[in-house]
């Protein structure tokens, strides 16, 4: 089973996508974050807006914390958030409700030994 196949099964699909603007938008999320460069600026980011605690519980093998919606914009970007919202085909408020629920996850699934992977 691939990381993708597990993160479907794992993240709670947002009730205003269907199920291919979900797969859509993970897939996308995936691509952005899944990788060192991603998830490092996603570190970087959580700890200049004040949220490393939370981006932290990500990594860690403990409990995720969850994200609001507007601390995702901040995570993440707005350029970032139009952009996804664009492929989906739904509005950007709806697209960082929607990473609010994805982020957790596929952070906590790329870093399973709680910590970030090393650059390749």
């Amino acid at each position: 089973m691939s990381i993708f196949d597990t993160l479907m099964g794992a993240v709670e699909k947002h009730p205003e996508l269907n199920q291919e603007q979900h797969s859509t938008l993970l897939q996308t999320a995936m691509q952005m974050f899944g990788n060192h460069a991603g998830l490092s600026g996603l570190m970087n980011n959580a700890e200049s807006q004040g949220i490393g605690n939370i981006f932290q519980s990500w990594v860690s093998t403990g409990a995720n914390q969850s994200i609001a919606p507007q601390q995702v914009q901040g995570l993440v970007g707005q350029d970032k958030i139009n952009e996804l919202a664009q492929r989906v085909g739904v509005p950007p408020a709806i697209a960082s409700a929607a990473l609010a629920r994805i982020l957790p996850i596929v952070v906590d699934k790329l870093t399973p030994s709680g910590k970030l992977p090393q650059a390749a």
